[in-house]
């Protein structure tokens, strides 16, 4: 387990945290198989050929005409291979690949339907180009080209599975995931009948200046759940920023945040500072019930109730640290790594695109904070992204004019629903609550209390929270209706 710097540590909390858990390779009981699908490496051309994307459909319940489910792969390196959950983890669906436990081919059993999905271009084995320059290598890495990808493969899906050329297709995600479904639904409404985004960090564009409150979301959460506590997560915060402003002290910081190497300059301590920010985050964001999602069981409810326990600061800074990194997984904390916090986000493509054309700025903290007051620069920085790669990321207003994803747009479009989450910092840069409409057809805006990033659309399990079961539920009912099955 390595933790990222703080060139990574705030992208991260918007690259979807695949929800996963570690096939079986080799085991015959591999029911679900991926193939691969020749796509254009240019859908406005044929001049520079053609690539394999990686894709998989689960169909052993499809009644002719019943609905089609298109989960929208996102920014990971492995493909998520869509189980079923009465599967176990144990039973290998996809050999050698994660296996993303989604509650879709529930969904899809349930009504009849199916379930597809294909892996993002340029991610994992659908790698669009053999260039090795950067900007030589990306340039079909748009976004005309990814929602293209999709339409292209759903027409091939309709066309080539009987009973398919009527179905009606909702399309589903979380996070980028969820941006991807929310611009799929609403510049291709034709192709795509519904849509679930869950977690689209959809405000998530622009200067730090324009917004810089915009993620003090995971601020509330432990406020709500204890305000004694969070006084002292700010008070905790606050002294260690004291200790970190006196460089004599590095050895025994190091020493109390059993840091792997010590911090030699201001600048390596604001690295140190990045990655407790970033675990302060990612408790409430990743604080799954499912034991596959979170497997260190780390939730904001045990940091407060250790905050309040607690009778020295560093024990309060060290919690953050340790619920995520357990000192019998992780020795000692490394800091000063260029990884990131998880495994699977591929980054060299998805620091292109955000570039390109989802340029997240998410690497503030402002004053007012449980933490102090911090910024760094990340790939998505505009003077980055024109070193890097010759582009200029566009700004909130560009983005929402060009696909169509104002509030004004999202209010006006039918069937969509737009899954947020209490625990989850990326709330914080969702869109606001729809007003309320008597038409269930109506797109609408839902809050799931005590949830984590996405959590419903995780396959359900025995200890789910009871808000996420309801959740759920709501969803599929909303879907129901969308389809006219009532």
């Amino acid at each position: 387990m390595r933790l990222l710097s703080a060139e990574l540590w705030f992208p991260a909390l918007l690259a979807l945290q695949a929800n996963v858990v570690k096939a079986q390779a080799n085991s015959p009981n591999c029911t679900t198989k991926t193939e691969f699908f020749t796509q254009l490496v240019e859908h406005n051309s044929t001049a520079n050929g053609t690539f394999q994307q990686q894709y998989q459909i689960l169909k052993p319940h499809f009644k002719p005409g019943g609905p089609i489910f298109y989960y929208q792969q996102t920014e990971t390196g492995t493909f998520a291979c869509l189980v079923y959950i009465s599967e176990s983890p144990q039973s290998c669906t996809c050999p050698d690949l994660l296996q993303e436990r989604t509650n879709y081919p529930a969904w899809a059993d349930e009504i009849g339907g199916m379930v597809i999905s294909l892996e993002h271009r340029f991610f994992g084995l659908s790698d669009a180009s053999n260039a090795t320059d950067p900007i030589e290598k990306y340039k079909s890495l748009t976004l005309e080209n990814v929602m293209l990808d999709a339409v292209t493969f759903i027409s091939h899906i309709k066309h080539t599975i009987p009973g398919a050329k009527d179905s009606k297709v909702i399309v589903s995600g979380g996070s980028y995931g969820g941006f991807l479904t929310t611009v799929l639904k609403m510049n291709y409404p034709e192709v795509f009948y519904g849509a679930v985004p869950y977690a689209p960090p959809l405000r998530s564009i622009g200067a730090n200046y324009q917004n810089p409150r915009r993620y003090d979301w995971f601020n509330w959460v432990y406020w709500d759940l204890s305000a004694a506590a969070a006084s002292k997560m700010r008070d905790a915060f606050t002294w260690l920023a004291q200790r970190f402003e006196n460089l004599g002290e590095v050895e025994d910081i190091a020493k109390d945040l059993n840091l792997c190497t010590v911090p030699k300059t201001a600048a390596d301590l604001r690295l140190v500072m990045g990655v407790i920010a970033t675990n302060a985050e990612l408790i409430p964001l990743l604080s799954y019930s499912s034991p596959d999602a979170n497997p260190y069981g780390a939730t904001p409810q045990k940091l407060v109730n250790i905050t309040l326990r607690a009778k020295e600061p560093i024990d309060i800074v060290n919690a953050t640290l340790t619920l995520r990194n357990p000192p019998n997984l992780v020795p000692c904390i490394a800091w000063d790594t260029d990884q990131s916090a998880e495994a699977s986000l591929q980054k060299a493509p998805f620091n292109y695109l955000t570039c390109n054309y989802f340029p997240l700025i998410v690497n503030e903290i402002a004053e007012g904070n449980i933490l102090p007051p911090t910024s760094a620069q990340t790939e998505t920085d505009p003077m980055t992204c024109e070193t890097l790669y010759g582009l200029v990321p566009p700004t909130q207003a560009e983005v929402e004019a060009k696909w169509h994803i104002s509030r004004a747009d999202l209010i006006q479009a039918p069937r969509i629903i737009f899954a947020y989450a209490e625990n989850d910092p990326t709330s914080g840069v969702g869109i606001h609550p729809f007003p309320p409409s008597p038409d269930r057809n109506a797109s609408r805006w839902m809050m799931t209390s005590l949830a984590a990033h996405g959590e419903e659309s995780i396959a359900s399990f025995a200890g789910d929270k009871p808000s996420v079961v309801h959740a759920r539920r709501v969803q599929l009912e909303t879907i129901k209706e969308w389809l006219g099955l009532y």
